[in-house]
């Protein structure tokens, strides 16, 4: 930012889920287990389905 004078860009809350999903879904099913939860994903369905 000092040496090239842009402004910061926010990336966002979301960075890291974005950047890398499966490694974010696999952290809060491994998280899901620990606490004793027995984990089972299935997709939802679309909006215009809904």
């Amino acid at each position: 930012m000092i040496t090239n004078g842009a402004f910061y860009d926010d990336p966002g809350s979301d960075f890291y889920t974005r950047r890398n999903p499966g490694k974010t879904r696999q952290r809060a099913i491994d998280q899901l287990r620990q606490m004793g939860y027995a984990v089972t994903l299935e997709p939802l369905k679309t909006a215009a389905a809904q």
